[in-house]
């Protein structure tokens, strides 16, 4: 498994996510709507392939090690990314569309905040913890 292409993929992700939090930040939501779409859609697309990869090259690796550490930390992160799946999933399913997004801007930058920090949250272990127990 390349590690490289893991962390080029958590760059990608979130290169994306700062420039829907740009749109936040400077309030120009309502002008660009369909970026923010756009992008919204564009990370779900990485994650799906990012987790993929995870799926078929990473959590075998140490799920199959012969070192309980490692086989714990798989289970562990196995479990944590089903629940950051399913908050970007529900996320997604609610801004997924200009018109839901305008509906509810206040709302839409509140989770968009909160949804930022667990994915910044879990990039940064997988990078600090997680990596580190994986040989190519």
């Amino acid at each position: 498994m390349n590690i490289e292409n893991l962390k080029r993929q958590h760059s990608e992700i979130m290169d994306i996510f700062n420039e829907v939090k740009g749109y936040i930040k400077n309030g120009t939501i309502e002008g660009h709507l369909d970026e923010i779409v756009k992008g919204l859609n564009t990370i779900s697309g990485k994650l799906k392939i990012h987790l993929l990869n995870e799926d078929r090259y990473l959590y075998p690796k140490l799920l199959n090690s012969n070192d309980i550490k490692h086989n714990n930390f798989g289970k562990k992160y196995i479990d944590e990314m089903m629940e950051v799946t399913n908050l970007f999933s529900n996320f997604k399913i609610k801004y997924n569309t200009s018109s839901k997004i305008k509906s509810d801007i206040q709302g839409f930058i509140k989770e968009t905040n909160a949804i930022y920090e667990v994915l910044l949250n879990r990039i940064d272990r997988e990078e600090r913890e997680l990596y580190k127990l994986i040989k190519d």
